[in-house]
């Protein structure tokens, strides 16, 4: 034990077999696997070691390394002791770097470090299993002082009964190392009884040391050697082939071979973009034909393996795997050359491809190339001219395109007008010299996109590019075509008001570089705006004039103003016949045509009606005089006027 230094220690079941077993031999699906999975937060796993590390969380230098006696599960052991504690890889595959493996502060006594019981209904009775772990010295660097020890670990599997199964030892860790993988073989009891995996230290009472890490922790069956192949058995390692998309229909047989025993059953399985492994319907034989599922296939990674029981009818925890055959179907690269690549003499000739990770070119005159992009020449020539291809290949699938190089001489290139105006609704000539060939984008507007002097009559603004070519040289220009909207006047809704109190016209005017202005000019505070204050005294019709000043033409607009009057309502009157206040008349209800007058005695006898100012009240009802006093009346001007009510003195 080194006091505060953190170890990184993996419970899981240790299988130590020798490598040239492993080689040779097949293994099951996992009966036990603990790779303590990833995050980025501390997470204990697993029940305490023992007794002595009940402690799991026991975090020391600020929590980040486990306390001597201790162990965490972590995922970093950046700053643990002063980097004193650390692995080459910190998870042991060294892929994810948020993987978590468990670092040990070792005891200075032996200890069992991790104890883990199986049932038996998981095992295959009298097989041969292995219990293995990856391990790693995290006493990277350090000093070794009296009394120090490199781990040395023991792998033991027993029975529930306590007969020894087997056992192994590691010897001293190696800290130059990296993760590396112990194991130990054992053979399931027949009677079906629990089996028990223990891992603990060889630690001389007093050591100091003994500090590791685990990870990814595996109890496996042991098969048969499994030889495979595609259309002929290879050998018992793992297979991958590419499909390219363009090689068009394949069809494939899987082959296999089971060493040592008479009549094995066969179980083919697949795993499909890694969805997991399946059994295939009916692929009970020693090979499997896949005529159909690669004639039309979806880009993507199909995998296949056979699984094996030593007898028929034996329990599927006896099942072992071959290593899979992967088939990896591949699109292949779909960048196409330009069919001509065109340049003038004396420029910078180059060709660019994409699409791939490969490229392969072959000039004209048979030299080759590697690069990306081809910088065939800073000055082109016409040798320079002939067929460039290239083979683009992305993950081992090969796609060849081609270009022609034509080398033009040089152009020279002149433009009518580069920025002629118009005004909406007219058109302009464009001109441009010096060609071939013409080719002009966007076609919006214009008469032809083919010639050099096309007629041009667009609404808005635009720029037009026009390609100018000859036999290989090629030259853009751009022409803008600026568009003047046309002048539009709208004086507004007709308005109406009241004698003496002024309104706002509502007028509006489009165009570009427009002005405008009203007339006549009576009654109106600024003619030069488009909502001038007026206070005209009587109906009047105003106009607005809106103006180009580019002689795109002039506009204008009327809106009619209707002024309605004020009223004068005299408060008596006497129908005496002396000439004089006679009848009673309201001054400019005339005005108002269709207002409608209403007089009522107190009581609300209507005695008299008119419309506009047809008729005047003479005080007479029925061809009777009405008796003096105070009569009522109600104005209705209509127009959406509000009415208007009082009363009048009638005297005699």
């Amino acid at each position: 034990m080194l006091t505060n230094k953190l170890k990184l220690l993996l419970p899981a079941f240790m299988l130590l077999l020798c490598a040239k077993a492993m080689a040779q031999n097949s293994l099951g699906d996992p009966v036990l696997y603990e790779d303590f999975g990833f995050g980025t937060n501390y997470t204990p796993v697993g029940p305490p070691l023992n007794p002595d590390y009940s402690t799991m969380s026991a975090g020391g230098d600020g929590g980040r390394c486990p306390n001597p006696g201790a162990y965490l599960i972590l995922n970093s052991s950046a700053n643990c002791y002063g980097d004193s504690f650390k692995t080459i890889n910190f998870d042991h595959s060294g892929t994810n770097p948020f993987g978590y493996l468990m670092m040990v502060n070792g005891d200075s006594k032996p200890v069992i470090y991790y104890t883990r019981t199986i049932d038996g209904g998981e095992f295959c009775g009298g097989a041969k299993y292995q219990f293995a772990a990856y391990l790693s010295n995290i006493n990277i660097g350090m000093p070794r002082p009296d009394g120090y020890i490199d781990a040395n670990v023991r792998f033991t599997v027993k029975s529930s009964s306590g007969a020894i199964l087997g056992t192994h030892e590691t010897g001293p860790l190696n800290p130059n190392d990296s993760f590396k993988q112990y194991y130990v073989d054992f053979t399931a009891p027949s009677d079906g009884s629990k089996v028990i995996f223990e891992i603990s230290n060889n630690a001389l009472t007093g050591t100091v040391g003994n500090d590791f890490a685990m990870d990814d922790i595996s109890v496996k069956a042991y098969g048969p050697v499994i030889d495979i192949g595609i259309g002929a058995v290879a050998g018992p390692a793992a297979i991958t082939q590419t499909q390219c998309l363009d090689a068009g229909p394949q069809t494939y047989v899987l082959k296999s071979f089971v060493h040592n025993i008479a009549t094995p059953q066969y179980q083919w399985q697949s795993n499909i973009n890694n969805a997991g492994w399946t059994n295939i319907a009916g692929a009970k034989s020693k090979d499997l034909n896949l005529l159909t599922e690669f004639k039309t296939p979806a880009v993507g990674k199909y995998q296949y393996r056979v699984g094996i029981l030593s007898a028929p009818g034996a329990s599927l925890n006896c099942q072992t795997f071959s290593l899979p055959i992967t088939i990896n179907v591949v699109k292949n690269p779909d960048f196409e050359l330009p069919e001509i690549t065109s340049v003038c003499e004396g420029e910078v000739l180059s060709i660019h491809a994409d699409g791939g990770t490969d490229f392969h070119w072959t000039y004209p005159d048979g030299r080759t190339s590697e690069d990306h992009f081809l910088n065939v020449t800073t000055s082109a020539a016409k040798t320079d001219e002939g067929i460039y291809t290239v083979i683009i290949t992305k993950d081992g699938c090969p796609h060849t395109t081609q270009t022609r190089v034509v080398v033009g001489e040089p152009l020279t290139v002149t433009i009518d007008d580069a920025s002629p105006v118009i005004c909406e609704g007219t058109s302009v000539q464009l001109g441009v010299h010096g060609g071939l060939t013409y080719k002009w984008t966007p076609s919006t507007g214009l008469d032809h996109d083919d010639i050099p002097n096309p007629i041009a009559s667009p609404t808005d603004n635009i720029s037009y590019n026009v390609v100018i070519s000859n036999e290989g040289c090629t030259k853009e220009r751009t022409i803008v075509v600026k568009v003047l909207k046309l002048p539009v006047a709208n004086a507004g809704p007709d308005r109406t008001m009241k004698e003496g109190e002024p309104i706002k016209l509502q007028g509006s005017a489009i165009g570009t570089n427009a002005t405008h202005y009203w007339t006549p000019t009576e009654y109106m505070d600024d003619p030069t705006s488009l909502t001038p204050k007026i206070n005209p005294p009587d109906n009047m019709t105003y106009t607005l004039h809106v103006e180009s000043p580019d002689n795109c033409g002039i506009v204008s607009d009327e809106v009619n103003v209707r002024v309605f009057k004020k009223l004068v309502i005299p408060s008596s009157f006497s129908p005496n016949a002396d000439g004089f206040n006679d009848t009673w008349r309201i001054g400019k209800l005339i005005t108002y045509p269709e207002s409608v007058l209403s007089i009522y005695t107190r009581e609300g006898h209507e005695v008299f009606r008119t419309q506009g100012d047809a008729r005047q009240w003479n005080g007479v009802y029925q061809g009777k005089a009405l008796p003096p006093g105070v009569y009522y009346y109600v104005i209705d001007l209509k127009n959406n006027l509000p009415k208007q009510a009082g009363w009048v003195m009638l005297l005699r």
